[in-house]
């Protein structure tokens, strides 16, 4: 999961997303992380776009604290489409998404498209917590598609590479230990107590 990294606050960072981007394609949220399933599912999402002449870089906005000192466009995510794309003019110039709770915003270059934004105009963007990666997944998805690079998109689950379910069965097993490891001492506790109880 090379791509996922995740945004440190640091005082008077002017745009967090920026510093992440500049050498990784997904900026996820610091205060507001997607589930490891959806994360994965959009960093393999962005690397098949990648792998198909379509390289994009993303970011999730979820709180206007992810947008360190520029929260003037916060709700205004073809503006800081535009800005962020510029603060990257320097080591990257290609498209790029963002994906905030007011919608989703695109630029290349820092310079917006209105076909781009007529594209992704009815894109669903939910409440739930893996809303924005999800929106950003079908986003990639038909930009891609647009430019004629068109991407399979991995299903819900299944970039996750059995990471997540290896992941549960751990939890599980550990959980399962300790109990009983609760129950056997619970259990030669008693048989002290029966022993020290009996009359000499």
């Amino acid at each position: 999961m090379g791509a996922l990294v995740l945004a440190v606050p640091a005082l008077g960072d002017a745009d967090p997303a920026s510093d992440v981007l500049y050498t990784s394609t997904v900026f996820y949220s610091y205060d507001q992380l997607p589930s490891n399933a959806a994360q994965a599912r959009l960093n393999e999402t962005v690397k098949r776009a990648t792998k198909a002449g379509f390289p994009i870089r993303v970011a999730l906005i979820a709180k206007a604290p992810d947008l360190g000192g520029v929260t003037a466009l916060w709700g205004k995510p073809h503006q800081y489409a535009r800005f962020l794309g510029l603060e990257l003019g320097f080591v990257y110039k290609g498209s790029l998404l963002v994906v905030m709770p007011a919608g989703l915003g695109y630029s290349t270059n820092g310079k917006s498209s209105p076909a781009a934004d007529a594209k992704l105009r009815s894109v669903r963007l939910g409440k739930e917590n893996d809303s924005q990666a999800d929106a950003a997944v079908e986003a990639i998805a038909r930009l891609a598609a647009d430019a004629g690079h068109p991407i399979d998109v991995p299903s819900k689950g299944a970039a996750s590479g059995g990471n997540g379910s290896w992941r549960d069965r751990l939890i599980i097993l550990l959980g399962a230990l300790v109990l009983a490891q609760l129950v056997a001492g619970g259990y030669l506790l008693r048989r002290r107590w029966a022993r020290s109880a009996k009359p000499s």
